[in-house]
């Protein structure tokens, strides 16, 4: 069986589209369309150096407006992750905060944290057990306050 030019170009369009399933990132799937580019003016009768163009082109384009589109589209829901999921989270403190540095220690899922409390003022209301929230993550340091977050 003899393969047509187009149907090559549509080969590697199907097969860079089916790649994309296994490697995140939408830059095969833009290959792809490229290659169907170069499908329709292999079927258009084009030469084969405007194919190759056509091809270029079309995987450019689509890598600069289609694939942005294709990530905002297909991303998580916003859901967190790694240290950022610590925001908004309770802990308990370890070690009592310092009154003069506001520095101490508390405890999050298990893993114990060098801990800032914010403002340093309220350092005897986190003693140790009690419960503080995290604010934000800043390096290897939880800064947290002794309020809950509000909802």
């Amino acid at each position: 069986m003899q393969w047509e030019v187009w149907q090559l170009w549509l080969a590697a369009a199907m097969g860079l589209i089916i790649l994309e399933v296994f490697v995140p990132g939408f830059v095969l799937a833009c290959l792809g369309v490229g290659a169907l580019a170069g499908a329709m003016g292999a079927a258009l009768g084009w030469s084969l150096s405007i194919q190759l163009v056509s091809v270029a082109v079309l995987s450019l384009v689509s890598f600069f407006f289609l694939r942005p589109t294709a990530l905002r589209m297909f991303q998580s829901d916003g859901a967190r992750t790694g240290v950022d999921a610590l925001v908004g989270r309770e802990c308990t403190v370890t070690t009592g905060f310092d009154a003069s540095t506001g520095l101490g220690r508390c405890k999050v899922d298990g893993d114990d944290w060098r801990a800032q409390l914010t403002p340093n003022a309220q350092a005897d209301l986190a003693s140790e057990s009690s419960s503080v929230w995290v604010e934000r993550v800043e390096s290897n340091t939880l800064i947290v306050h002794t309020q809950p977050p509000k909802s």
